[in-house]
């Protein structure tokens, strides 16, 4: 993989700071680069999908149309 054996000690903890690309080439190594789609899969977040639906606003208003001018 081309790491140090600290790296791939944290990496088997599930540290959060090992770097994705780390990730990637470990999956890669064991044959299950597939499982790296399941986690990219933003659908399946259902964390980040509720907090995107939270931060939407409530209400959409229609901007308001100046009024015609009429003539004299």
């Amino acid at each position: 993989m081309g790491v140090s054996p600290g790296t791939v000690v944290r990496l088997e903890r599930g540290e959060p700071g090992v770097a994705a690309g780390v990730v990637a080439m470990a999956l890669l190594a064991l044959g299950e680069l597939h499982r790296l789609e399941g986690l990219l899969d933003v659908s399946r977040d259902d964390t980040g999908l509720m907090l995107d639906i939270d931060s939407l606003p409530q209400r959409i208003r229609r901007p308001r149309l100046p009024a015609a001018k009429e003539d004299t």
